[in-house]
C-alpha cells in the first residue's frame, strides 16, 4: 500500500468519527457540555429571531425545533450568564459586553443538543428613567404592585437594579414587583445597570386598608377608607357602568365575622327593580352569596323597599324571584333612604349567617354553601351609587359572641304590619282587626328560623275568630301557609275559618289552597294559578281550636294531612286536579301564620322537622 493511499484511510476514518459524533447536529464549539456520543435520531435545530448581536439590556427570542423524536421538551442554558441570560422559552437577554453560548438540549437524551452564539455589545447608557405604573401615593398593606420602567434615549439599556429604602415597609423583586409589608413610607428605586447615577424613584405611604384595590370592581374609590377626618368609600358610576360592582375587605379571610357599614344611596343607575346595597361573602367574583336592600323603583309598579338573598353566579338558588324576598314588611317601608344612610350589616357565624338592615334581623340562612369554607365579607353595590361611611369589621371571638346575644340576634319571627298585629312572642301574637280588607297580615319566619324538612308538624291554637262580612270570596279566617324553599311564588295554605263563597258550608270551615304565581314580580299584571278544597268543621264553633298539619314523604312524594280539634279533616277534591293532599314537592318549606281577612288570637305555636313517621 502506497503512503497515500494509508494517509487517504486515515482521513476517511476520521471523518466518519466525526460524523457519528455530531450525528444531533451540534456545534463542536460548546464549551459546557463533552462531546458523547449520540446514535439516536432527533435533531435540534436553532433559529433566531432577529441578530445574535444585541446591545446590554435588549433581547433576542432563540426558538428550537426537533424532529425525530415524539419527545420534543428541550431545556436552555447560558455559558455565562454574567453577559446574557436566557430563560425557559429561549428569550436571550443581554447583561454586559461579551460573548455567550446559547445551549439547547434535548430533555430526553442530553446528549442531543444545539448551540448558538449571543455576542452583546455595551449598550447606551441612558440619560432619564421613568417609573411607570405607581398609581396612588397611598397604597395598602398585604398587596402588590407591577412597577415598570421607560429610559432615554430609547435606544438606552433598560437595564434596572431595584431597591427598596425600608423592606420593613415593602420589598421589591427584580422585575420590579412591589410588596407592601407594613404600615409606614417608603420609596422604591429604580437604578441604570449602566450608569447607577441614573435613577429614578417613587414614594408610597402604606396603610393598613379595610378594603382591597386588587379584587372586585374597579370604580370603587378607596382612597379615604382611613381618613382621619372623614373615612368612606364611594362608588360613582355612569349610565352605561351599571351592573353588580363588589368591594372585598382587606386582611380577612375567615368562618366567623361581622361586618356592617352606612349605605347613602346618591343615584339610580338603572329602572331595574332589582337594585340595591348590602353584603356578601365569598371567595372570588364567580363564588359569592349576597343580600341586598333594594330601594323602590319609579316607574316599576311597586311603592316597596324590598330585601333579596342571592347566590353569583351559578343561582345556586334558583332565580332572584324565586326564594328570599320580603316587600315593604317587617319595617323596610320605613326607610327614608333617599334622604338619610341605611345601615346595613351581615354576620356570619361558621356556617349560620344573619342579615340586618338598620339593626332588624331580616334573614337567618343555615343553608350554607361555604359549609367550614373561610370566606372573605364583601361590600356590593348594584345598579346605584353609593357613599359608604360608619364601616367596620369584627373577627374577634368574644366581640362577635356579644353581638349574637343582643336580642334583635334571637328574634325568629315578625309581624308585616304593626297597626294589625299585636306580636309578643314566637307562639302569642293576635290579629286583632277583621276590617281590613287585606289577606296580607301575617307573622312571618326569618330566612330559615322556621324551615321545616323531611317529615314534619306544626300545631297552634287559634282563639275567638272573627271575620269580614264584607269578603265575599273564598275563606276568611286564619291561615297556616308554607312557602317552598326553593320557590317562594308557590305556597300551600291550611285555613281554619268561614267560607264566603259556600253558604252550604255554613259554620265553621277548613280549606286547603295551592297557589303559584305565573308570572309574578316579573310581570305585575299576571294572575296566579289557584287550587281550593275546602270541609265543613262545625256548625258554630266559637272559643279555642287546635290545628294540626302534617307532611309524610313516602316514594318520592309528600303527604299532607289536617286535623282540627284532633279530628282529622277529609277534603273533597273532586272539583280540582287533585284527588289527595298528595304532591310531588318533597322539598323544603318556610312557614307563616296568617290573617286572611279575620281576627284571632294565635298562642302555642310549634313546629318539628325530620320526625319519624
Amino acid at each position: 500500500m502506497t503512503s497515500n493511499k494509508r494517509v487517504f484511510i486515515a482521513l476517511l476514518l476520521i471523518v466518519c468519527l466525526c460524523l457519528a459524533l455530531v450525528a444531533c447536529n451540534d456545534s463542536p464549539s460548546d464549551p459546557q457540555t463533552p462531546q458523547d456520543t449520540y446514535d439516536g435520531t432527533a435533531v435540534i435545530r436553532l433559529t433566531a429571531i432577529g441578530p445574535t448581536t444585541i446591545k446590554s439590556g435588549k433581547t433576542v427570542q432563540i426558538r428550537a425545533s426537533v424532529t425525530g423524536t415524539e419527545k420534543k421538551d428541550v431545556v436552555f442554558s447560558s455559558s455565562d450568564e454574567t453577559i446574557a441570560t436566557v430563560n425557559e422559552k429561549g428569550l436571550v437577554t443581554g447583561l454586559k459586553a461579551g460573548t455567550a453560548t446559547i445551549v439547547c438540549k434535548l430533555v430526553e437524551d442530553e446528549r442531543c443538543k444545539k448551540s448558538i452564539t449571543v455576542t452583546v455589545e455595551q449598550a447606551v447608557v441612558p440619560t432619564e428613567i421613568r417609573i411607570e405604573g405607581a398609581g396612588e401615593q397611598i397604597q395598602w398593606v398585604e398587596e402588590t404592585l407591577q412597577l415598570s420602567i421607560e429610559v432615554s434615549p430609547s435606544d438606552a439599556s433598560a437595564l434596572v437594579d431595584w431597591t427598596s429604602s425600608d423592606t420593613n415597609v415593602a420589598t421589591v423583586s427584580a422585575s420590579g414587583l412591589v410588596s407592601f409589608v407594613s404600615t409606614g413610607n417608603v420609596a422604591i428605586k429604580a437604578s441604570s445597570k449602566e450608569d447607577a447615577s441614573v435613577s429614578a424613584s417613587v414614594a408610597f405611604t402604606v396603610k393598613k386598608g379595610v378594603f382591597r384595590s386588587d379584587l372586585g370592581s374597579p370604580y370603587w374609590d378607596i382612597a379615604n377608607q382611613c381618613d382621619d377626618e372623614n373615612p368612606h368609600v364611594s362608588l360613582t358610576l355612569s349610565d352605561d357602568q351599571a351592573g353588580y360592582h363588589s368591594l372585598y375587605a382587606a386582611n380577612v379571610s375567615a368562618t366567623r365575622y361581622y361586618v356592617e357599614g352606612s349605605f347613602r344611596i346618591t343615584k339610580q343607575i338603572s329602572a331595574w327593580p332589582w337594585q340595591g346595597v348590602g353584603f356578601g361573602s365569598g371567595l372570588n367574583e364567580t363564588s359569592t352569596r349576597y343580600f341586598i336592600f333594594s330601594p323602590r323603583v319609579d316607574g316599576q309598579g311597586n311603592t316597596f323597599n324590598k330585601f333579596i338573598v342571592k347566590d353569583l353566579p351559578n343561582e345556586t338558588w334558583g332565580p332572584i324571584t324565586t326564594r328570599s324576598q320580603t316587600w315593604g314588611e317587617n319595617g323596610l317601608n320605613d326607610i327614608d333612604w333617599a334622604n338619610d344612610a341605611v345601615k346595613v350589616a351581615l354576620l356570619r357565624d361558621n356556617n349560620k349567617y344573619y342579615y340586618l338592615i338598620n339593626d332588624k334581623l331580616m334573614y337567618v340562612d343555615d343553608a350554607a354553601v361555604y359549609d367550614d369554607v373561610p370566606t372573605i365579607p364583601i361590600m356590593v353595590a348594584v345598579d346605584v351609587c353609593v357613599d359608604v361611611s360608619d364601616y367596620k369589621i369584627v373577627t374577634d371571638n368574644t366581640e362577635i359572641d356579644g353581638i349574637i346575644a343582643q336580642d334583635n340576634f334571637k328574634q325568629s319571627f315578625y309581624a308585616s304590619n304593626a297597626n294589625i298585629v299585636d306580636y309578643e312572642s314566637n307562639d302569642l301574637f293576635t290579629f286583632r282587626s277583621n276590617t281590613v280588607m287585606s289577606k296580607d297580615n301575617k307573622v312571618k319566619s326569618i330566612g330559615d328560623s322556621a324551615k321545616l324538612v323531611g317529615n314534619f308538624s306544626v300545631e297552634f291554637d287559634v282563639t275567638d275568630i272573627g271575620y269580614n262580612k264584607a269578603q265575599t270570596n273564598a275563606i276568611t279566617g286564619i291561615s297556616l301557609n308554607l312557602s317552598r324553599y326553593e320557590s317562594a311564588d308557590t305556597v300551600d295554605t291550611f285555613i281554619l275559618g268561614k267560607s264566603a263563597n259556600q253558604p252550604s258550608l255554613n259554620g265553621l270551615t277548613a280549606g286547603f289552597y295551592n297557589w303559584s304565581y305565573l308570572k309574578s314580580f316579573e310581570d305585575s299584571s299576571g294572575w296566579y294559578y289557584w287550587m281550593e278544597s275546602s270541609e265543613k268543621v262545625a256548625d258554630d264553633a266559637p272559643g279555642t281550636h287546635h290545628v294540626k298539619v302534617t307532611r309524610t314523604i313516602e316514594n318520592n312524594k309528600a303527604t299532607f294531612r289536617m286535623w282540627v280539634d284532633d279530628v282529622e279533616i277529609t277534603f273533597d277534591f273532586k272539583s280540582t286536579q287533585w284527588d289527595s293532599l298528595t304532591t310531588k314537592y318533597t322539598g323544603a318549606y318556610v312557614l307563616w301564620i296568617g290573617g286572611e281577612y279575620a281576627s284571632g288570637q294565635i298562642t302555642n305555636l310549634r313546629f318539628e322537622s325530620n320526625l319519624d313517621k
